[in-house]
């Protein structure tokens, strides 16, 4: 059997496909990597600083709202849904 050009040009692009394939996969996998061309900025390391204040190390024991002492109304009843008629004028 003969290798025809179109056989030659149809295994070049699979091949290229599939290092494009394994090129998106290394960049996905590590976006740091050298192969990256737009690698993500380095991050700014965090800085513990100790807080001026103590902070708490749980809630006041007031911190849900309380009750009203004013009662509140009655609740209502809804309405039914009616069907609505259409008109359409020419």
């Amino acid at each position: 059997m003969k290798t025809n050009l179109w056989d030659i040009l149809s295994v070049l692009v699979i091949t290229c496909t599939l290092v494009v394939l394994m090129v998106v996969l290394i960049i996905f996998v590590n976006p740091r990597s050298s192969i990256n061309p737009f690698p993500p900025p380095t991050s700014v390391p965090t800085i513990d600083i100790p807080t001026p204040t103590p902070t708490l190390v749980r809630l006041p024991p007031t911190w849900t709202p309380t009750p009203s002492p004013i009662p509140t109304q009655r609740p209502t009843s809804t309405p039914m849904p009616v069907a609505t008629q259409l008109i359409i004028n020419p």
